[in-house]
């Protein structure tokens, strides 16, 4: 448990950093680059691609799934875990639109495949994604299934954030320093609210 304090503090301080460099403009230059590393081949293929992905971290399809756990698991009277998925993506949630009202940072000046009109930074599909996916990562490592199915589905889990927060960048939604600001500080969420359930031994 110590390690995950250790890993949380570590991953609020590069938060911190990375948000100082936004707003001081400093991370412009990375940003183009990694923008024309991921669009260099933009097409109608990859774009559909992108898009569906991308609605894997949405608002719409975020609801559908948080709402469609709570059920399942009330119906498999794992209450614990059905209030766990809730309330940590509404606390994601609530922290992400609180750090654009503050940060205010516009969206890409870039080809734009969506349309989005809230602030940039953090990206809002990429923190929901890490959190839901994250979460259900961890709670998969305390099922009793097949170690085989078990490390299938966690691989999926952390494969789909990743593709959801690079589908961001090409899809000009976002800079890439909005995508890693959102693994960052997803990932503190997680950690800490893991922590405390494996503290209190709630699962």
């Amino acid at each position: 448990m110590k390690n995950k304090i250790i890993i949380n503090i570590i991953i609020d301080i590069l938060f911190i950093a990375l948000t100082l460099l936004i707003a001081f403009d400093y991370i412009i230059p990375f940003d183009n680059m990694i923008y024309n590393l991921i669009t260099f081949n933009i097409n109608s293929y990859l774009t559909t691609i992108f898009k569906v992905i991308t609605f894997l971290g949405s608002t719409p399809f975020m609801i559908f799934l948080t709402i469609f756990l709570f059920i399942i698991f009330l119906i498999k009277r794992k209450n614990i875990q059905a209030y766990l998925v809730a309330g940590t993506i509404i606390l994601s949630t609530i922290i992400n639109n609180i750090i654009k009202i503050i940060i205010r940072r516009p969206r890409p000046n870039v080809i734009k495949l969506v349309i989005e009109n809230s602030y940039s930074f953090p990206s809002g599909h990429t923190m929901a994604a890490v959190t839901m996916y994250g979460l259900l990562f961890y709670l998969i490592g305390k099922m009793a299934i097949k170690k085989s199915l078990k490390n299938i589905l966690r691989t999926f889990l952390v494969i789909l954030p990743i593709l959801i927060g690079i589908s961001r960048i090409y899809l000009g939604a976002h800079f890439a320093s909005d995508v890693i600001g959102a693994y960052l500080l997803s990932t503190s969420i997680l950690l800490v609210v893991t922590y405390l359930v494996d503290k209190n031994r709630l699962l």
